[in-house]
């Protein structure tokens, strides 16, 4: 029995480690290539691991896509609950829960042109991917949750909520994309603060009383 077991135990691990080996070489590959063009060749040959060992963990592409894009949104709901919590007014509240969410993806590249990749699939495909859509719109509730509580408004209407979410996912991946994709890093961390805070001041004050209109805003 102890034998069984050992044998057992070596055959999860190996298990585990081709699972994440599969998902680094899949974010390293996507961050690349792209969604669209990433096959399960390319990312097979960047992990060295056989189609089969794929195939075993993902039924296709799209499904480690999906687990790529999930946990990539739990990272940074994650980062961001409760962050809110102790900045004395609605400006310093909205501004912590956006900064909470400029650090995960100041470091994780690979996560910011995945969700860059994500948005453009989902506006150019509106009734298509919806596992994908269901994930960015849990990541959008999020948001909404967190907005209500920095502006101290619990009942703030959910298009006024919605609006304000998807503004805040907008301008952090605007930022990160500008200053990771164009600028290539240099002094992102550094040009985040003005932003942020006019942003966030700019929020509060439309946001922060009743009867501010709704503006009908997309994000997927």
């Amino acid at each position: 029995m102890g034998q069984l077991a050992a044998k057992e135990n070596r055959a999860k691990r190996r298990r585990a480690q081709s699972f994440e080996t599969l998902v680094q070489a899949g974010l390293a590959v996507i961050a690349k290539r792209g969604i669209y063009e990433t096959t399960v060749e390319h990312i097979t040959e960047a992990a060295d691991i056989g189609k089969g060992t794929f195939y075993a963990h993902f039924p296709s592409k799209d499904d480690l896509v999906h687990h790529l894009v999930r946990h990539g949104l739990d990272e940074l709901i994650a980062a961001g609950r409760g962050v809110t919590t102790d900045d004395p007014t609605p400006a310093d509240r909205l501004a912590a829960l956006m900064r909470s969410q400029l650090r995960v993806l100041a470091r994780r590249r690979d996560l910011v042109i995945l969700l860059h990749q994500l948005r453009g699939l989902l506006i150019r495909q509106p009734r298509g991917r919806q596992h994908l859509r269901q994930e960015y719109q849990r990541y959008i509730r999020f948001l909404m949750d967190e907005c209500r509580h920095a502006l101290g408004r619990p009942n703030l209407p959910a298009g006024e909520a919605r609006d304000l979410a998807c503004a805040i996912a907008g301008f952090v991946a605007g930022m990160l994309s500008f200053e990771l994709l164009v600028r290539n890093g240099g002094g992102a961390r550094a040009s985040f603060d003005g932003p942020v805070n006019a942003f966030a001041a700019g929020a509060a004050a439309h946001y922060g009383a009743p009867g501010a209109p709704a503006n009908g805003s997309a994000c997927g």
